[in-house]
């Protein structure tokens, strides 16, 4: 029994713990910098700006935002907040978060390779993409794109965290939200980026131990008619 006992913590000892990814990025907007957190199982991930309290979810293909208000966590599924969208003003997301999301075909973006480049000491890949600039559409920006299998949950969380602010600018910039989360997801097609000139670049990746718990929604999310209704609401004179 002795000898057994001794041969599994031998094994236990040897087997390698579960550890989870943290990927730091920087950008020249706001926010200046962005960390992206992968559970130790890769079922789920966190996006967050150091310094604000608010913060993105990803639980399997599913992203939320979360944000306290009057004390108290407020938890908003993007795709139901592209629906109250599409209910309070003309419908331009349809299915574009939906079961059919993902057969939606938008024209391909206009991108060459351009040979390769370490960033951060990961390897990547170069590729000149245009029409990323809509004051100059016919010029060319360096994206760096990593094919690095351990990378891919960055970067499906990345590509969704950009597509709520995509949603949330609804109301400002009207049905060219639709266009920039097709966009998105044409650019992310490309490789997880780890550089794009003017937007983030990778600064940093670590393997780390994550807690389970930052990876658990803090409330219920609001449902469709709850964010239609507050949608609907007039602000006070």
């Amino acid at each position: 029994m002795t000898r057994l006992l001794a041969l599994l913590c031998a094994l236990l000892a040897a087997s390698p713990a579960a550890a989870g990814t943290r990927a730091t990025y920087s950008g020249h907007a706001d926010p200046k910098e962005l960390v992206v957190e992968i559970a130790d199982d890769g079922a789920a991930a966190r996006v967050s700006a150091p310094g604000r309290d608010d913060y993105g979810l990803m639980l399997g293909d599913q992203f939320y935002l979360v944000k306290p208000r009057d004390g108290k966590p407020q938890v908003a599924r993007v795709a139901d907040v592209a629906a109250a969208l599409d209910r309070v003003m003309p419908p331009i997301f349809k299915n574009l978060f939906g079961a059919m999301g993902g057969a939606i075909k938008a024209s391909p973006l206009d991108a060459v390779r351009g040979g390769s480049k370490t960033v951060a000491g990961v390897p990547g890949e170069i590729w000149l993409v245009k029409g990323l600039d809509d004051e100059k559409p016919d010029a060319a920006t360096e994206v760096v794109v990593s094919h690095d299998p351990a990378l891919a949950p960055v970067g499906r969380a990345l590509a969704a965290f950009l597509e709520s602010g995509m949603v949330m600018m609804r109301p400002l910039i009207g049905n060219g939200a639709a266009e920039m989360v097709q966009q998105n997801r044409q650019l992310f097609a490309l490789g997880t980026p780890i550089a794009s000139a003017d937007r983030f670049t990778l600064t940093k990746m670590e393997t780390v131990d994550e807690p389970a718990a930052r990876f658990v929604l803090p409330a219920r999310p609001a449902t469709v008619d709850a964010l239609v209704a507050e949608m609907k609401v007039t602000p006070a004179k």
